[in-house]
C-alpha cells in the first residue's frame, strides 16, 4: 500500500536526521569529554571492583542534575538493545547484561552497530510488522504497534543526541 510506504518512509527519514545529530557529537567525541563529570553531574558510569557500571536512576527529576555523555551513550544502548532483545529476540535481556565501556572508541563500535542493525530492520520491516503490536515488547509491553516503537526510537536517539551535545557545550565552556 502506498500508506504504508509513506510511513515507513518518514520513520527512516526521522531516523536519518536523528542519526546525523548524534553522529556530528560522536564524530569528534574525545575519551576525556566521554568520561567527564560536570559539577553538575548526576547519571554516570564508574569503575568498582575492576568492572564499569552504569546508574540507574529510580526516578527523572531534575536534580539528579547533567547525565555525563558516557552515561548517555550507555543509555542509548541499554534501550535500542532491549527493544532489539525484547520485540525480536528471546527478550531475556535486562539492563545489567548491557555493556558499560570505559573506552569511547568501544562504545562509538556499539553504537554504529545498532544503527546499521536499525537500518537493516527498517529496510526489511513487512507490512505485517509495521502494524503488530507484538514487536513492542519494550518500552510499551506489546500496547502499540511497530511503528509507533520505531517513531519513539526516533525520538529517543534525538533527545539523547541532543543531550551529549549540551555536556559538549558544557565540557567545552568548562575548560576554557
Amino acid at each position: 500500500m502506498e500508506s504504508n510506504q509513506a510511513l515507513i518512509d518518514n520513520i527512516k527519514f526521522q531516523f536519518d536526521i536523528s542519526k546525523k545529530l548524534l553522529e556530528y557529537h560522536l564524530d569528534s567525541l574525545s575519551q576525556d569529554e566521554y568520561l567527564w563529570r560536570s559539577p553538575n553531574c548526576g547519571l554516570y558510569i564508574q569503575k568498582i571492583n575492576g568492572n564499569w557500571y552504569a546508574n540507574f536512576p529510580e526516578h527523572e527529576n531534575y536534580e539528579l542534575g547533567t547525565p555525563s555523555v558516557a552515561w548517555t551513550l550507555w543509555h542509548i544502548t541499554f534501550w535500542w538493545k532491549m527493544v532489539f532483545n525484547h520485540s525480536f529476540g528471546n527478550g531475556t535481556l535486562t539492563k545489567e547484561d548491557i555493556d558499560v565501556y570505559e573506552n569511547v572508541e568501544s562504545v562509538k563500535i556499539s553504537i554504529n552497530s545498532l544503527i546499521e542493525r536499525w537500518q537493516e530492520k527498517l529496510d526489511s520491516v513487512t507490512e505485517e510488522e509495521l502494524y503488530s503490536k507484538s514487536y513492542s515488547e519494550f518500552p510499551f509491553d506489546n500496547t502499540v504497534e511497530f511503528h509507533k516503537l520505531a517513531a519513539w526510537l526516533n525520538l529517543e536517539l534525538m533527545k539523547n543526541a541532543s543531550e551529549i551535545g549540551y555536556v559538549r557545550f558544557e565540557y567545552a565552556s568548562y575548560r576554557n
